[in-house]
Order: C-alpha cells, then sequence, then structure tokens
C-alpha cells in the first residue's frame, strides 16, 4: 500500500487580476501570491509607502523621485501580472523495493556466482559415455565430489557424473568404479593395479561389489596363477575368495564393520594379454536397503532370479581364453530376501551343472549325468539348499523324482532366513551350476 502525505507548496503560481482594485486588495485575498521580478516582502512595503507617503526617508527628493517612479511602474506592471491560487502538492511515498529472493545452493567455497535461472532437477541415476552408471549431478557439485563429467542428463541440464578409480588411486567416495585405464577398451599391459578406499563414514558395515565387466584369465585346474582379483582390509572373519576368469554380472559383498581400513583391492597379472574390468563399488551403512544379513557373500532381493557360480559364464566380449569352471577351496553361502506373503522358495537347474566329486584312487563317484544326494554322493564340493547336500551334473533331491537322471525341482520350505551355500575343495573341479529361483507364495496368503 502506497502513504502519502500532503504540504503547502512554496512554489509560486499564477492568475489573472482583472482590475486595479484586485491590485490593492491582492493581499486580502488568501492563498494567493503574486510572481514578482522583486522580493514579495520588498512589494508590500512600496505599496505602503505610497500610500502615506515616506516622510522619514534617508534618501534625497530626486533618489526618493527616482524610486516612487520606479514603484508606480512595478504596481502598473503587476495590474497585467497573473495569478493563481496556492495548491497542496499530495506527494505519496512509493514503499521501499524489495528484491526477489532466489533460493540456490551457495557453498562456502564458492568465490562468486554468476545466477541467470536456476534449473532444479532429481539426482537419478544416468548412463555415461563409457556405459558406466553414474549420478546426474550439477556440474560444480560433480566437480566437488570428486567425480568426473561423462556425458549430459536432464535434458542437457546435468551432467552424468561418474568417480572412477584407476590403478594408484585413494578416495573415500561411497559410490565408485574400479577399472582399467583404457576402459571401455581391454588392456594389453601386465598389470599391478590397486586401489586404496578409506571408508566414507565410520558407521560402513559393509561394501558391494557388481561387476558389470569382469574377464581376466581363466584359472588353472581351480587355481587363480596367472590372473587374480584380492580383496584385503576387512573384517579378520570375512574370508574372500580370489577370483579370476569370467564373472562379469556377478557381485559380492565385504564386511568392514569391525575393520578401521583402509580397504584395498587389487588385480595382479603375469603376463601382458587382454583383460577388462569395470566394479561398482558401494559403501553400505547398516539401514541401507542393499544390505544383507551379515556373512553373505552373495545377496539376492528380487521374487525370482538366478544364482551362478564364479567363472561360470563362457562368453568373452573380448575374445579371452577361457575355461568354465569353477574354483578351488571355496566356502561360501548366497542369501535371498524373503519377501511379504512368501512361504517358500523353488530352484531348478537353468544350465550345464556340474558339481564333481572323487574318491581317494582318484576315481568320479557319481555316475555321468546322475544327480548325487548327501554325504556319501557328496562328501568335499556341494551344494547345500534345505539342509541336503545336492551334487552331480544333475539337480534333483529325489523329493519330487525318484530318477536321479533326471533334473527335478528342489523347495525349500523352512523358516528363517533362505540360504545356499556353496563348498568345493582343493582338488578337483567342475562347470559349477546355473540355477533359477522363485519365491512361493504362502497358500493362505490374502
Amino acid at each position: 500500500m502506497l502513504s502519502c502525505f500532503s504540504t503547502n507548496s512554496s512554489r509560486w503560481y499564477s492568475a489573472t487580476l482583472q482590475n486595479n482594485s484586485a491590485v490593492e486588495s491582492f493581499k486580502e485575498v488568501q492563498n494567493f501570491s503574486p510572481i514578482l521580478t522583486i522580493d514579495p516582502q520588498q512589494y508590500n512595503y512600496i505599496t505602503e509607502k505610497l500610500k502615506v507617503g515616506d516622510t522619514e526617508s534617508k534618501y534625497t527628493n530626486s533618489e526618493h523621485q527616482n524610486r516612487k517612479e520606479h514603484s508606480e511602474n512595478i504596481i502598473h506592471q503587476t495590474q497585467h501580472t497573473t495569478f493563481k491560487p496556492k495548491r497542496k502538492i499530495s506527494r505519496c511515498r512509493e514503499p521501499p523495493r524489495r528484491l526477489k529472493k532466489i533460493k540456490t545452493k551457495i557453498t562456502r567455497d564458492s568465490r562468486f556466482l554468476d545466477i541467470f535461472e536456476v534449473i532444479e532437477f532429481d539426482h537419478v541415476p544416468c548412463t555415461s559415455s563409457n556405459g558406466l552408471e553414474g549420478l546426474c549431478l550439477h556440474e560444480y557439485d560433480c566437480q566437488k565430489s570428486g567425480g568426473t563429467n561423462m556425458g549430459v542428463c536432464a535434458d542437457g541440464h546435468g551432467t552424468c557424473c561418474i568417480v572412477q578409480f584407476t590403478c594408484e588411486s585413494k578416495s573415500a567416495s561411497p559410490k565408485g568404479w574400479f577399472t582399467n585405464r583404457e576402459y571401455p577398451l581391454p588392456t594389453i599391459d601386465r598389470l599391478s593395479c590397486i586401489i586404496t578406499l578409506e571408508k566414507a563414514w565410520p558407521e560402513v558395515k559393509q561394501l558391494r561389489l557388481d561387476f558389470l565387466t569382469f574377464e581376466l584369465l581363466p584359472p588353472n585346474s581351480g587355481n587363480c596363477e596367472q590372473d587374480q582379483f584380492i580383496i584385503t582390509g576387512q573384517d579378520v572373519n570375512n574370508v574372500l575368495p580370489i577370483l579370476c576368469g569370467i564373472n562379469t554380472g556377478q557381485h559380492v559383498y565385504v564386511e568392514v564393520g569391525n575393520s578401521a581400513g583402509p580397504i584395498n583391492l587389487s588385480i595382479q597379472t603375469v603376463t601382458p594379454e587382454s583383460r577388462i574390468f569395470a566394479i561398482k563399488i558401494t559403501q553400505l551403512l547398516p539401514n541401507n536397503a542393499l544390505s544383507p544379513p551379515s556373512g553373505c557373500l552373495q545377496y539376492f532381493q528380487e521374487e525370482q532370479g538366478y544364482l551362478v557360480s564364479f567363472n561360470y559364464r563362457d562368453i568373452s566380449e573380448i575374445s579371452i581364453g577361457k575355461t568354465s569352471s569353477y574354483l578351488n577351496n571355496l566356502n561360501y553361502v548366497i542369501c535371498i530376501q524373503r519377501q511379504p506373503s512368501f512361504c517358500s522358495i523353488t530352484y531348478k537347474n537353468a544350465g550345464y551343472m556340474q558339481i564333481v566329486n572323487y574318491d581317494g584312487e582318484g576315481l568320479p563317484i557319481l555316475p555321468p549325468r546322475q544327480a548325487g544326494v548327501e554325504i556319501f554322493n557328496c562328501p568335499s564340493d556341494w551344494l547345500l539348499i534345505s539342509a541336503v547336500r545336492l551334487c552331480g551334473e544333475r539337480l534333483n533331491d529325489g523329493s519330487a523324482v525318484q530318477d536321479f537322471s533326471f533334473d527335478a525341482p528342489v523347495t525349500d520350505s523352512a523358516v528363517g532366513p533362505i540360504m545356499v551355500w556353496f563348498r568345493s575343495d582343493s582338488v578337483y573341479t567342475g562347470r559349477g551350476f546355473k540355477l533359477h529361483y522363485q519365491l512361493n507364495l504362502c497358500l493362505n496368503a490374502s
């Protein structure tokens, strides 16, 4: 709202006087003031002196006569002088202008910021120019987080930000990618590549490693001799296998809750041959949705999916030498989240299964294309499902089909955590396993 005030103007306005009487009485007319070439008070004084005579004048007669003639001339001119009543001038005070505030995040480290337009967008996952998953951020936020601009997002208003760990790098970033230097192209150099990770927060309990691409030289009779992927610095009771071969699509969890760090991830190779790897690293707090129960090397949260042994895949993107077999000295647990309203889980063979066992003379215990059950058939290498050891070249526990030369579904309806345990010895290895799992609704579920 505007607030106004009024005051009498000290400026002179004009109006036309029509006769001599108006001239003589203009002093009696209120709110009128003449525009003169002399001061108004001097004019009043002269007119009064003309009426009564200036008997006390200090001027001579000639000077007095000249002043008289000058005064009469002024009065004569005044007859034609225009007058106008004084007006009241109203002035309105305008309220002070308020600058429009623009909400934006200005960090303490900013020296200056030129803003023409502020555009906000969600920080959602994006795909970078090299095929890695990044986060859509403002360019400044990306640089501050230690990331690299790897493409555009949000209709060109954001940058697809990637934190990429290369050999000899050190970081405490909560997310990032461990890749060979030439990624997405393979490297042909002999590698001794190590990255050092500090915890992003002291409360970090686990790391999740997702193998978007993982192709190293294969094992030799189950042992990683030429190429090795090694993790150190984790909790002392969290024994992790040394990996090699083709493990694209796999993932593992690393327990670090009792470790002060740092955690080291390294790729060691013996010969200069083609390799490629891109491993996504995510640090997890205890309440993270991706966090599994303690002790799970792998964790699946979908209602259905596939469980695959390490180095099972026989397809290479860079034509690397491949020998598909699981590794020696494995002893780990695969966990599956029990979803609400689901009471059991069913496993089916989804590929060529081969979990081998040999007797003391080096002869296979089971005949070819036969399923093995329990300790006599599966003494050293086995899958444990629903507290039953399974091995051989078929998946069949005998509960649904008694002929062990056929694959048959295996259902686990036990309460508690859903786990599949895999173990191998240090001598013999087979192709491995690829199982499809499906959670089943409770019969009385509404």
